[in-house]
Formats: structure tokens, C-alpha cells, sequence
């Protein structure tokens, strides 16, 4: 079993996969998802459970479905609580990966008794291009942080795991340079489509001092009617928001507070600072998020 997924693995990478690991085919219309992307750390969890509390959208855990990696049926139902022969029937039957997501999101919505699909994974925000091409209707929801912030929270991800049920204090200590690199580059790996009428960029900032007025304006780039239940969505209650079954943030199913703005102000010392600066300082400049490079 070990070896069949390796296989799989390696030749999804390469294209060459079975039918449902392969980007293949034309646009498919008519399906409108909406996808969350961003740098990891920058709010995309927070953004998923408010967007889940919307009686009309569900928006479950990570998939991955979007990136090009091989697809473990098996896996994918458990994380969902789906059946694992549906989500084995949808792999089998399959000609192409856009035909499976469509296919994953029907029986999404039809398990939640909602209407509209919506997926997050960070690393979606490498793969617009393609979804673009495969899915025109779709909605990108890009959640943008301030860098200095996300590098400070990426240094010490994952904070958990989870072992017999239970969270698990671990000792994460990341390097610095690794964590601005990967906040600047997943950031430019969306600027190609900043200016797309099907992009929308919301920042994490904003969303936690002013959750009303953003998640508005959000909802009406989605097309989507507005619900208060957004705004309620630490009393909400789904097997994904478990935080037990995964190792997600714990704080992203708590109400909203703004206490985590402008953390790197006593985490980043003055060396740390400094590559930051080399790394992404330019960008974080152009961003809005520092007036120069004194800070």
C-alpha cells in the first residue's frame, strides 16, 4: 500500500498520474467555487470558519485538491467525514482532476446541505493560474498579513499535535530567513492577478479590528447575500472545527480579538529584524504595511 502510494505520488508530480491526479481537459463551467488562499499564518483558518457559519457555504478543512499532488481517497473521506466508497466511486470515475474536485464538492455540499462550495488551502495561492484555467466562475480569496507577523508565527508552527485525541505541545523553531522567503514568495506568486475582477485580497488586519464591514464587502464580491451567523462563528459547531482531529490554530475558532497585530514588535529582535528587511522588506513597503525601512 506504501509503494502504490508512493507511485502515485511521483507520478502525479510529474503529470503522468491516474486520470484524477491529472490537470487535464478544458474550462468547466457552470461550477463556481470560491478558494482561499495565502501565506500560511496570515488568517486563511479564521476566514474558513466564518465562511462556514454562512448558511449557504461550506467550507471544510484543508484538501489540497487544488495542488498537484497525488490524491488519497482514503484519506481525504475520513479528514471530511464522508463515506470512504463515495469518495472512492468519484476517484474511480474521474477522467480528469477539475472532474473530481467538481465531483468532491457536490458531495460536500450535499453532506452539509449547503449550496455553495468553498476550499481553503494556503498553498492555493501558487496555483490561480490553474484554477483560473480549469474553473473561470471561481471567486480567489487572497488573505494577506502582515509579513513581519506571519514570519513570527511560522517560526514557531506547528505549536501542536495531535496524539490519542489529545494537543500536544511541540518545540518548533524555524529560521527566520525561511519564513520571510516564504512570505514574500507566495505574495508574488499572486500578483499576476491582482488586477483579475476575480481576485479579492482581504487583510487579516482588517478583518479582526472590523469583521462586519469586511466580511460585507467580501460577500458582495462572492454574490453571495449577507448572514450575521458570520459573525458568530466561534459558537458554531462541525467536526472540522475539532481541533482535536486536526492540528489547527486553537485561537481561529475563538472570538475574533486583534491582540496578535503587530506581535513582532517584541518577538523580532534586531538581528531578526535585519533579515527581515534584506528579504522582504521592499515588499512589505509596497504593501503599506512600513512607511521605509527604519522600523
Amino acid at each position: 500500500m506504501q509503494g502504490t502510494r508512493l507511485f502515485r505520488q511521483i507520478t502525479a508530480a510529474l503529470g503522468i498520474g491516474l486520470r484524477a491526479d491529472r490537470f487535464t481537459g478544458g474550462p468547466r463551467p457552470g461550477f463556481a467555487p470560491i478558494v482561499l488562499g495565502g501565506c500560511g499564518r496570515s488568517g486563511t483558518t479564521l476566514l474558513r470558519m466564518m465562511l462556514d457559519s454562512h448558511p449557504r457555504i461550506c467550507c471544510g478543512p484543508e484538501s489540497s485538491v487544488f495542488r498537484r499532488r497525488a490524491l488519497d481517497p482514503d484519506a481525504l473521506a475520513d479528514r471530511f467525514g464522508l463515506a470512504r466508497g463515495d469518495v472512492r466511486a468519484i476517484d474511480d470515475a474521474a477522467a480528469s482532476r477539475p472532474a473530481f474536485i467538481e465531483a468532491f464538492a457536490a458531495l460536500c455540499l450535499q453532506d452539509a446541505g449547503k449550496a455553495r462550495w468553498a476550499e481553503k488551502t494556503p498553498r492555493n495561492i501558487g496555483r490561480i493560474g490553474t484554477i483560473f484555467r480549469f474553473f473561470p466562475e471561481t471567486r480567489f480569496v487572497h488573505v494577506l498579513r502582515d509579513g513581519r507577523d506571519v514570519a513570527c508565527s511560522l517560526r514557531t508552527h506547528p505549536r501542536h499535535e495531535v496524539v490519542d485525541g489529545r494537543l500536544v505541545p511541540l518545540d518548533t523553531w524555524k529560521p527566520l530567513a525561511a519564513c520571510a522567503r516564504r512570505w514574500r514568495d507566495d505574495i508574488e506568486c499572486s500578483r499576476p492577478h491582482w488586477n483579475d475582477p476575480r481576485f479579492h485580497t482581504l487583510r487579516y488586519e482588517d478583518l479582526v479590528r472590523d469583521p462586519g464591514s469586511v466580511l460585507r464587502r467580501l460577500m458582495a464580491f462572492l454574490g453571495e447575500p449577507w448572514d450575521d451567523a458570520m459573525l458568530a462563528h466561534a459558537g458554531g459547531g462541525s467536526s472540522s472545527r475539532d481541533v482535536t482531529r486536526f492540528a489547527q490554530n486553537p485561537e481561529a475558532i475563538g472570538a475574533v480579538n486583534a491582540s496578535s497585530i503587530g506581535r513582532w514588535q517584541r518577538d523580532l529582535d534586531a538581528n531578526d529584524r535585519r533579515i527581515f528587511k534584506r528579504i522582504a522588506g521592499p515588499l512589505l513597503i509596497e504593501l503599506g504595511y512600513a512607511k521605509d525601512g527604519t522600523w
